[in-house]
């Protein structure tokens, strides 16, 4: 664990490069990023945002990556000029990554919940009912602030893999669950194992549901098919729930509300 931070820490003090932009006048509000050269991750509704400030020259301006970190390192090598992506894993970047701003004026409010395949209501009735219990004696609200207290300082070491109560033998069988495990504080590869918001709720949901938990890697944008084609039996990686994305999976009850979408740029590029 110790080993894995320290890399992870070495990789992002590198100081940020001299930046490509500085010929151009300083980002001041979201207005300023059209037209810009933007990231975002693929399948995400950061990528729909960016393409609906890019408009026509989407095409052009517009770079998806299949990680947040890959997209971060064009932002330090002023290959693009801002990253448009979820707030609390931008707020990550700030601890690990010198040089870096989030812009204040949000692009939008969105809210998470977990994906099934369309019809699959006996699981999702399921999932509700214990999200309810999880809620109700208090169980969500202290994964949340174990994340947000441990992530946002820049200091998560403290939280191990192992000590995740995945249900293992449970006699009810599996809980496969999608995710992309690089999205922290909701879900993050540590060695061979995970950990996030995201992985401590559906342990406590297999648990409930006398499931032992198993969670599949892969990217984001593989697991819409991944849930339609029954190769898991949800998704949960701080999916937003769109009217699009309810014509082909069913969601759970919201476990986030008002999560933002925002701008993630180079300091020394983002006038306040």
């Amino acid at each position: 664990m110790k080993k894995f931070f320290a890399v992870l820490t070495l990789v992002f003090v590198v100081a940020l490069c001299a930046c490509a932009f500085a010929d151009e006048p300083k980002l001041k509000t979201v207005d300023d990023l059209k037209n810009q050269k933007l990231a975002a991750q693929r399948g995400t509704v950061g990528q729909f945002i960016a393409e609906d400030l890019l408009g026509d020259n989407k095409s052009l301006l517009l770079t998806t990556y299949e990680k947040y970190v890959d997209a971060v390192a064009s932002l330090r090598q002023g290959k693009i000029r801002a990253i448009i992506m979820d707030e609390m894993p931008a707020r990550r970047f700030l601890n690990s990554v010198e040089g870096l701003a989030v812009m204040e004026e949000p692009l939008s409010e969105e809210n998470y919940a977990i994906g099934f395949r369309k019809g699959n209501s006996e699981l999702v009735e399921a999932v509700n009912k214990a999200l309810a219990e999880l809620k109700a004696d208090g169980t969500l609200d202290k994964i949340f602030d174990k994340y947000y207290t441990t992530f946002l300082t820049g200091d998560s070491s403290s939280i191990n893999p192992e000590d995740i109560d995945f249900n293992k033998g449970a006699k009810g069988g599996s809980l496969v669950v999608g995710t992309e495990a690089g999205f922290a504080p909701y879900e993050l590869k540590v060695g061979s194992g995970f950990i996030g918001i995201d992985v401590e709720m559906c342990a406590a949901i297999a648990k409930k549901l006398d499931k032992e938990l198993i969670i599949e890697n892969m990217n984001f944008d593989a697991l819409p098919m991944a849930v339609s084609t029954n190769k898991v039996d949800m998704i949960c990686a701080g999916i937003t729930v769109t009217d699009e994305r309810k014509e082909n999976m069913d969601f759970s009850e919201n476990y986030v509300i008002g999560a933002k979408q925002v701008a993630l740029v180079r300091a020394d590029d983002y006038e306040k």
